[in-house]
C-alpha cells in the first residue's frame, strides 16, 4: 500500500482551490474539497454533506501571515453580480499558487491526507490523550473502573452535564477519532469511548 503524506487541513483547502483554477466562491470550494477528501470537511451527523463553515475557517487561516498568506479574498457583497446576489470570492496568491503546485506534486508521488494538526484533533482528541482517565485506560485499567467523573472530564465535561450535551460531545469525539489514520492509538481511543458509554450508560 503506497505511503500517504499528512498535511494540515488548511493546505487541503488550498489544493482544492488550485484544482478549481485558483479562484472560486466558498460554496464551490467546499464542494470541491469534500469531493477530494471525503470525511474531512463534512457535517458530523451527515457526513455526505460538505461543511462550508469548516472550509471558511481554513480559508481564513490560509490568509494569515504565519501560514504564508496563501489566499486572498474579495468581498463582493456590495457589488451586484450579473446573475444577481452577493458573494465573496477567494483566490490563491503567488505564494499560494507555489504551495498548491508543491502539494499537487506530493499528491502525484504518494497521496496526501489531513494531519493530526487539524482543528478537531487539537480541540477534541488531544485533551482525551492528555486526560488522567485515558492514561489509566492505556495502562490497563478498565474504563468502568476509571470513574464516571474522570471519564467525562476527558471530554471536557462536568459530572452534572445533561444527557443531551454528553451524548453530543461523545458523538463528536468518536467522529473526530474515526477520521484519524489507522493506528493503535486510534483503536485505543475508540475502545475507550465505546467502553465508557457502555459502563456509564451514556
Amino acid at each position: 500500500m503506497p505511503a500517504t503524506a499528512t498535511v494540515g487541513k488548511t493546505y487541503l483547502v488550498v489544493l482544492a482551490l488550485y484544482q478549481l483554477g485558483g479562484e472560486a466562491d466558498l460554496e464551490t470550494i467546499a464542494v470541491k474539497v469534500h469531493e477530494m477528501f471525503p470525511g474531512q470537511f463534512c457535517w458530523r451527523n451527515y457526513p455526505e454533506f460538505p461543511d462550508k463553515d469548516a472550509v471558511r475557517v481554513h480559508l481564513s487561516e490560509a490568509k494569515k501571515g504565519r501560514i504564508g498568506r496563501l489566499v486572498a479574498d474579495k468581498d463582493l457583497r456590495k457589488e451586484r453580480r450579473t446573475e444577481g446576489g452577493y458573494t465573496k470570492r477567494f483566490a490563491l496568491t503567488k505564494e499560494g499558487l507555489e504551495k498548491a503546485k508543491e502539494l499537487e506534486n506530493l499528491t502525484k508521488q504518494m497521496g496526501i491526507g489531513a494531519s493530526k494538526n487539524s482543528l478537531d484533533y487539537k480541540r477534541i482528541v488531544e485533551p482525551i490523550l492528555d486526560s488522567v482517565a485515558f492514561r489509566q485506560f492505556r495502562n490497563g485499567r478498565a474504563t468502568g473502573e476509571v470513574g464516571r467523573d474522570a471519564f467525562l472530564l476527558a471530554f471536557k465535561l462536568f459530572a452534572d452535564a445533561g444527557d443531551f450535551v454528553i451524548k453530543g460531545r461523545l458523538a463528536r469525539s468518536q467522529s473526530a477519532v474515526s477520521r484519524m489514520p489507522d493506528s493503535t492509538e486510534k483503536a485505543a481511543l475508540l475502545r475507550f469511548i465505546e467502553e465508557g458509554r457502555t459502563a456509564y450508560a451514556l
